[in-house]
């Protein structure tokens, strides 16, 4: 294998189009919340690419957002029936995660915007990746694959230098052309382009005004940190339920038999995060 030591710039040619234009890449995000799992969770995400900055989002979740900040006041109270009409029509969010990466700042930002909001920040890491000179079609493109240990997890991934920038969906980046497929040494995790479209914009800035917003409200928990302190308390918020409960006021899990006796129980779920737990711990 070849191995590319990449330069921390975007490879934008001049006369290309892609570096002069907003442009919206949809994916396909699988994700198991087990290793065991036969089943995958699936969500239709969106990657938001303007030359500067990726942001990569639930398309439900960025609707539901926009019409919280007109549906519900600062304490949770409804105040506009016709939003939060629409706010019940739309899907449920399969994935709460958003990210976005800026190329200028040098910086990954990871949200998880459920009942609790979870924002971390980190420098970028540059990908290691190594070039195997194998080729296939994907989706119509025709691409190249590569390999690379990145943030804790062995990737895959295919790229076509169709579309000349080096990006691609959630965090990963720095192939020389847009990364169309995607997937862990584990198959825990898989992605795979299915649309591309020129847009007037990405909506990173209307996601920050209203997440601004949004967090601003007294009901909301807000957890803003570097990454790997959000990573972690994330991770043990949706693993353990004793602690998503605690920080929520709520009083820990029980059964009660007829004569009224209780007895706790032990909640604990699985959850696997994107960014391997391993990670964390070198």
């Amino acid at each position: 294998m070849r191995r590319a030591i990449l330069p921390f710039i975007l490879f934008l040619l001049s006369s290309s189009v892609f570096a002069q234009s907003s442009f919206r890449f949809s994916y396909l995000f699988y994700a198991k919340r087990d290793v065991a799992d036969e089943k995958y969770h699936t969500s239709d995400m969106k990657l938001d690419f303007d030359g500067r900055t990726t942001f990569f989002y639930n398309e439900n979740g960025f609707k539901r957002d926009s019409l919280d900040v007109i549906a519900f006041d600062g304490s949770g109270n409804i105040i506009d029936e016709e939003a939060y009409g629409k706010r019940t029509r739309i899907q449920a969010v399969r994935s709460s995660m958003i990210s976005w990466v800026d190329f200028e700042q040098r910086t990954f930002t990871v949200c998880y915007a459920e009942p609790a909001t979870f924002i971390g920040s980190m420098p970028m890491e540059l990908p290691q990746w190594e070039f195997t000179g194998e080729e296939e079609t994907i989706t119509g493109y025709s691409c190249k694959i590569a390999k690379g240990r990145y943030l804790g997890r062995e990737w895959t991934v295919w790229y076509t230098e169709d579309i000349p920038v080096n990006v691609g969906p959630w965090l990963l980046w720095g192939t020389p052309g847009l990364i169309v497929k995607a997937t862990d040494s584990e198959h825990i995790f898989y992605f795979e382009l299915f649309a591309v479209e020129r847009i007037a914009a990405s909506r990173l800035k209307d996601e920050l005004s209203y997440r601004e917003t949004i967090n601003s409200r007294s009901h909301r928990k807000l957890f803003d940190m570097d990454m790997k302190g959000m990573e972690t308390m994330h991770t043990r918020y949706n693993r353990d339920s004793d602690y998503m409960e605690r920080i929520h006021g709520i009083t820990g899990g029980y059964i009660e038999d007829r004569n009224g006796n209780r007895e706790e129980i032990s909640r604990t779920n699985p959850y696997i995060p994107l960014i391997s737990d391993e990670y964390w711990k070198k």
